[in-house]
């Protein structure tokens, strides 16, 4: 992500970019801003995110491989720092 908040892929994805698939209430800017206050989970190593529910990420937080993150709580959690890999993570 630029300071102009243009998304750009690595160069190590070899034009290749992760599958994202986010809850609905990410559909404006406003809300992705809301969402990566600390600035955005590093995607690098990524095939698929899926975002169900309403989090925001810390700083320092990795995504490897395939990863669902849930929250079913009805109100905002954090994603805390940290490598999360092939997993599901339930807030």
């Amino acid at each position: 992500l630029t300071k102009d908040f243009r998304i750009t892929l690595a160069e190590s994805r070899n034009g290749v970019p992760p599958d994202v698939k986010l809850d609905g209430k990410y559909k404006f800017t406003d809300a992705m801003e809301k969402m990566i206050p600390n600035g955005p989970p590093s995607l690098i190593d990524c095939k698929k995110l899926v975002v169900e529910g309403e989090v925001t990420f810390a700083k320092d937080v990795v995504i490897k491989g395939t990863v669902t993150i849930k929250n079913g709580s009805g109100s905002c959690k954090e994603v805390a720092s940290g490598t999360y890999e092939d997993k599901t993570v339930e807030l």
